[in-house]
């Protein structure tokens, strides 16, 4: 395991952990393992140029919506752009995760059935929520454990922990161990969702939008990534469950 991940922070390279001597794989089919398929999203990451926010973002962003400029011309101050919307992503940027969602959720499944689970894995019971939490916590950057828990729980125990998730989150703050937790569970469930389990993960949705918003209200450049992990949380839930009302 590479040890020298346990400190990446959001807006880091290789934020996600891959084991010492993975390889990609031949590229022109889905990954046949779990570190190749971790591998192959930090390759993809690699290759995109990190975001730059403009200092004058709101001059831009009312300059480039003729919907959101004021009402009174020469005079930004008298109708300021709601803090949501410098957070909230483009529709054209929803459709095409939407796409990527649905790419993302089958490799990753694939994945997680060629993964090798352990003949007993060391993993907390179903109901020691307090187990949990700190074994969730401490497993963040360990990605063959991280696998092969996924691998290892049925589809009722990730919503346990997606519930037991939005109870832990700060009203404040997404942390990446969250995030990095949330993103592979909500890959990981299965497309079909009952009422019980569409309402758990519109409870975390609801609950990731009041955090964007709160962080959004005093936006600084240091948290333009968690609100990228955000968006892409929110997304996850919105576009890939069909949850668009929510958007």
């Amino acid at each position: 395991m590479d040890d020298n991940n346990s400190d990446i922070v959001y807006g880091q390279r290789g934020a996600l952990p891959v084991p010492r001597g993975a390889t990609p794989g031949d590229l022109s089919i889905e990954p046949e393992s779990g570190e190749q398929y971790m591998l192959r999203v930090r390759m993809e990451a690699a290759s995109i140029p990190n975001v730059v926010v403009a200092n004058n973002r709101h001059q831009i962003l009312l300059a480039s919506n003729p919907d959101k400029r004021p009402l009174v011309a020469n005079n930004p101050a008298s109708h300021p752009l709601p803090p949501d919307s410098v957070a909230q992503p483009s529709t054209e940027w929803l459709s095409h995760f939407e796409h990527y969602f649905a790419q993302q959720r089958r490799c990753f499944r694939a994945a997680l059935s060629a993964t090798n689970i352990p003949a007993n894995p060391s993993v907390p019971g179903i109901g020691q929520l307090r187990e949990w939490k700190s074994y969730c916590y401490e497993v963040s950057d360990a990605s063959c454990q991280m696998l092969a828990t996924l691998a290892h729980i049925d589809q009722p125990m990730a919503m346990r922990l997606l519930k037991w998730m939005t109870a832990w989150l700060s009203k404040d703050q997404l942390r990446r161990v969250e995030a990095i937790w949330m993103w592979y569970l909500l890959l990981s469930l299965d497309s079909l969702l009952d009422h019980e389990d569409t309402h758990a993960l519109r409870e975390l949705c609801r609950t990731l939008l009041r955090i964007r918003s709160i962080i959004a209200t005093n936006f600084t450049h240091a948290r333009g990534e968690e609100i990228a992990a955000l968006n892409i949380l929110i997304a996850a839930v919105t576009r890939g469950y069909r949850q668009h009302d929510l958007e």
